[in-house]
């Protein structure tokens, strides 16, 4: 041994000596050294632990060859370590024996061992081979537990004595003491009715019993299909499956089709909205790789009723229509994922819908998901018709296609000036119907003047888009009319004259109230939104439908 070696150290010591420390630092972490844990351990704890660092030590050192001297070595060069990886012939590093490599890695992986597993693990894993070998109700006839003694009903009282007919005489006589008996006319009990017992019902079983053999059982399942087959017409057998089979085969392209709109998970329904605002929310160059926020987090919590300021138009009708369709606070929601608002449209948008819907649809890029929502409703019409060829029970059918795919316009004028107060919407939105695809689906358009975003501006915008999506009805008429004078007067304190505004509903055309910013932050919208979108949605998801 040279100099040279006394100060080279064996690279498989290092190791063992840091996956050693290692492990057992992790174990210690998890107390697993702790005198505690360590003396609670049960018999079948420790012999489990052994076992699996046994294992992992054995299959460790097929590779690590622990009575081999290391190859490569750790040499202190100049105060600094550094690797040597040949070592030059003749020279032997310093290396820990093979048996205490092998003891430090034990240790280490006992200690994890122990922090992994416990008493409970190690009694499972133990209770395990006899649990996958126990009999189970899907393989055995298992015997019907023991049922609980039915507590008795109490027993009624006994019924009068039942007088014997055409013995009044010798009744009577018998009172007035000329009788001393009344011999075959006294009266008789009536026997009670016994109640009647339950009769119990058992299945017939014809799985395994749990002393039968395995050759029994195996002969009684081919005698049982054997006889099922002799018992049954062959020839009218076999022509019913073939019937079955060109069935299926006439309806095979719905089926595959079914089967593919299932698996690449076909919108279910659609819903586009165009609106000539430009886009709330433009595509940034991050957008572009990260992806643009999905509709369910963008709408999960909206604030009840935020500041508006002139340019928020496209952002506040936004908010409306969250609040209208998804806000979770009012109860049912739509599903957002089948809601598309195409910004920046041509104010004659339907009018070209209308003229030619499907050149309109492709150049908005919505055409494919309309196709997709009414060939799936197509394909479930044809899977329902397959059951009724077959004389089953058929599906329950899809909605219409017209509660599955609509196209509506919101037009907002904003060239001409905005009304300083009230309602600015139109009383009456035009609806239409076009043909996709021998499917006829509505169109409806609404016009409307500018908005106004401060004040009571967002309920022009509430019941421009309840009126657009779910026609008039409910409050809807209340909130298109004039707004009713609704202002709390008086010279006293201004917190005690706040009651009004709790009937006081904006949407009924009490709106004086919202243009006083000292009132907004106490105005209970809350109690007033829930009257009008519960409203709305009543009327809209009755109109509408998922596939």
């Amino acid at each position: 041994m040279t100099a040279a070696s006394h100060r080279l150290v064996g690279l498989k010591s290092v190791a063992a000596v840091a996956l050693g420390a290692l492990l057992l630092a992790l174990g210690a972490l998890r107390h697993a050294l702790d005198p505690t844990t360590l003396r609670h351990l049960s018999p079948g704890a420790c012999f489990l632990v052994g076992l699996i660092a046994s294992l992992a030590v054995s299959l460790l050192g097929i590779g690590w060859r622990f009575g081999v001297p290391s190859r490569s070595a750790l040499a202190l060069v100049r105060g600094r370590p550094a690797l040597v990886e040949r070592i030059a012939e003749g020279v032997r590093p310093r290396d820990l024996p093979g048996l205490v490599q092998r003891g430090l890695l034990l240790a280490g992986v006992a200690s994890v061992a122990i922090a992994g597993l416990g008493n409970r693990a190690a009694a499972r894993l133990v209770q395990l081979p006899g649990e996958l070998a126990a009999p189970t109700p899907s393989e055995y006839c298992m015997p019907e537990p023991a049922r609980e003694p039915t507590p008795q009903a109490p027993s009624p009282p006994p019924s009068p004595p039942v007088e014997q007919p055409g013995c009044a005489l010798v009744l009577r006589a018998y009172k007035l003491g000329y009788a001393r008996s009344l011999g075959a006319c006294a009266p008789r009990q009536a026997a009670a009715p016994a109640p009647a017992a339950p009769v119990a019902r058992r299945e017939v079983c014809t799985r395994r019993q749990l002393d039968e053999p395995v050759l029994h059982y195996g002969f009684r399942r081919v005698a049982g299909a054997a006889h099922a087959t002799t018992s049954v017409d062959p020839i009218a057998a076999t022509d019913h499956r073939v019937t079955e089979v060109r069935t299926h085969l006439d309806y095979l392209d719905g089926l595959l089709a079914d089967i593919h709109h299932a698996i690449t998970g076909s919108p279910h329904a659609a819903h586009h909205l165009w609106v000539n605002l430009p886009d709330p929310h433009p595509r940034s160059l991050e957008d572009r790789f990260t992806g643009t926020e999905r509709c369910s987090q963008r709408f999960a919590d909206l604030p009840l009723w935020p500041a508006w300021h002139p340019g928020d138009e496209a952002r506040m009708v936004e908010h409306v229509l969250g609040q209208l369709l998804f806000a979770t606070r009012f109860g049912t929601t739509a599903s957002c994922s089948d809601y598309v608002i195409h910004w920046d449209a041509a104010p004659d948008t339907c009018r070209r819908l209308a003229a030619d819907p499907i050149a309109m649809l492709d150049r908005d890029g919505a055409l494919a998901s309309v196709r997709a929502v009414l060939d799936r409703r197509r394909r479930q019409l044809e899977v329902g018709a397959l059951a009724t060829a077959l004389g089953r029970q058929p599906p329950v059918a899809p909605p219409g296609a017209a509660a599955i795919v609509s196209l509506a316009c919101l037009v907002i004028d904003s060239t001409g000036p905005a009304a300083p107060g009230g309602s600015t919407v139109s009383r009456d939105a035009t609806g239409a119907t076009v043909v996709i695809d021998r499917d006829t689906v509505s169109l409806r358009e609404i016009h409307v003047p500018a908005l106004r975003t401060p004040d009571d501006g967002p309920i022009d915008a509430y019941a421009a888009l309840a009126l657009l999506l779910a026609g008039k009805g409910g409050d809807l008429a209340a909130a298109l009319r004039t707004p009713e004078p609704v202002e709390p007067r008086g010279d006293d304190f201004l917190l005690a004259r706040l009651d009004p505004l709790i009937d006081a509903d904006p949407f009924r055309g009490a709106r004086a109230p919202l243009a006083r910013p000292e009132l907004i932050d106490v105005y209970p919208f809350e109690h007033h939104l829930h009257g009008f979108i519960d409203g709305f949605r009543r009327r809209y998801l009755a109109q509408r439908g998922r596939l």
